[in-house]
């Protein structure tokens, strides 16, 4: 039986680390998990536009007897979505030997990697709040009133009921818990995986959740009132290294999100250089399924 390498163990290292790396950014992003999400194997570069596209209407019909059915043919619509986001976190282990052994000391760093990846990306959805025609003024102090507007609005668009959102800011969180019908409420219900610890509560058909990365503008938090297909998240794997290039590559996806692990070792440092990277893109789906919130910054 033939002996196991440094170089088989670099590969399983690199997909270690990546594992770590999906399921720190499963775990811990917030709108990246409530928005619409889309990945495909397909490679891209960065700066390519694709179509993401959404399903069309349809409607229901009587069926007369003796008569065929009513055959339908909904007008499927499409957003195009450049993928013009390509971040990268890399750091390095100086002792190889102890990188290969130790793989717990690269999948702890993936996690700190990953920490500041998640605040990017939920940062660049938040920014798209400026794209949103929608919007309430709770700059005077956020009441249950605005949140029954929200829901007015959504009703109007026809939204679905269900995969509704509240994105807030930490101080419109803070104003949120001091509703007395919101907080007197039992919502010890479970999440699954995304963003549970931000889970402030549900109320008036939307699920609350805290996100540092709510933008603020002149003085005002940009909360996001939405449904799913309001926002899309769309990531595409990078090219390969080319063969022989010394580097070990990962790509991986899970649930619409993808990234890439590139593990090398780099001379000048004598040590395991590890790189995460994304290529990904946002954009707005449905205008009329989300709505801006302002509230004041304390």
């Amino acid at each position: 039986m033939a002996n196991i390498t440094s170089t088989e163990l670099s590969v399983n290292i690199a997909t270690i680390i990546g594992a770590e790396a999906l399921g720190y950014l499963r775990a811990n992003t917030v709108l990246a998990r409530l928005v619409n999400r889309d990945f495909d194997n397909e490679i891209a570069t960065h700066g390519q536009t694709i179509d993401v596209p959404f399903t069309g209407s349809l409607s229901v019909n009587d069926k007369v007897a003796n008569s065929d059915i009513t055959l339908q043919t909904p007008a499927a619509t499409k957003v195009s979505v450049t993928l013009n986001k390509h971040k990268e976190v890399s750091f390095v282990i100086e002792d190889f030997g102890k990188a290969l052994a130790r793989a717990d000391w690269l999948t702890a760093y993936a996690g700190d990697a990953m920490s500041v990846m998640v605040e990017q990306i939920d940062g660049d959805l938040a920014a798209l709040y400026s794209g949103f025609s929608q919007s309430i003024d709770a700059t005077t102090g956020l009441t249950e009133a605005h949140f029954r507007e929200g829901r007015r609005q959504l009703n109007s668009a026809r939204a679905p009921l269900g995969m509704r959102s509240t994105v807030l800011h930490e101080d419109a969180d803070f104003e949120f818990l001091g509703i007395e019908r919101a907080v007197n409420r039992d919502y010890a219900e479970s999440l699954g995986s995304a963003a549970a610890g931000a889970f402030t509560g549900r109320f008036m058909g939307f699920d609350v959740f805290l996100d540092q990365k709510i933008a603020t503008a002149a003085s005002e938090a940009k909360n996001l009132l939405f449904h799913r297909n309001a926002m899309v998240l769309a990531t595409r794997p990078l090219p390969p290294a080319p063969a022989g290039g010394g580097v070990v590559q990962v790509v991986m996806d899970e649930d619409g999100i993808g990234l890439r692990v590139t593990l090398s070792y780099d001379h000048n440092k004598l040590g395991v250089k590890v790189t995460i990277d994304v290529l990904y893109g946002v954009a707005e789906l449905r205008d009329n399924q989300a709505t801006v919130l302002r509230t004041a910054e304390i």
